[in-house]
């Protein structure tokens, strides 16, 4: 996990499950602006919104192992920053 990138953003910026994807090094920001199109498209052409999480593992973006990872770093970073308040 690379914290030092974790902890580069900006305390009063909200933290989205891509900047924390990005953070880990499990994909790049290219792949979180390809997932958001996918995700854009899905709805446009009539689809249910997708969380932008699952677009990227059934887009092979990332993997399940990873999705999970992601969700517990953000969970934990955004309860530490809910208690810091």
């Amino acid at each position: 996990m690379i914290e030092s990138e974790l902890h580069e953003l900006e305390p009063q910026e909200t933290k989205r499950f891509g900047d924390y994807a990005v953070a880990l090094g499990y994909c790049t920001s290219a792949d979180i602006k390809r997932a958001v199109k996918i995700q854009k498209d899905l709805v446009n052409r009539g689809y249910p919104h997708m969380l932008i999480g699952l677009v990227m593992v059934r887009y092979g973006i990332i993997d399940a192992g990873q999705l999970i990872d992601v969700l517990k770093t953000f969970d934990r970073n955004e309860v530490t920053s809910l208690v810091a308040d």
